[in-house]
């Protein structure tokens, strides 16, 4: 059974797929915003991490 760490890890790339994709939807003339952009990829990998270090056990 996974353990909490798991599934913060799992919510963790969640936020961080909505996040990219909610910076490419209100993207305006100029891109996708630096600050939402960055967010989304640092939480998805943070999550990437837990879970790949909890999988691996």
């Amino acid at each position: 059974m996974p353990s909490a760490t798991y599934y913060i890890g799992r919510g963790l790339q969640l936020l961080g797929m909505a996040a990219l994709l909610e910076a490419i939807l209100i993207a305006g003339p100029l891109g996708p915003s630096p600050r939402i952009f960055g967010f989304g990829v640092a939480a998805f990998i943070l999550g990437y991490l837990l879970v790949k270090r909890i999988t691996k056990e």
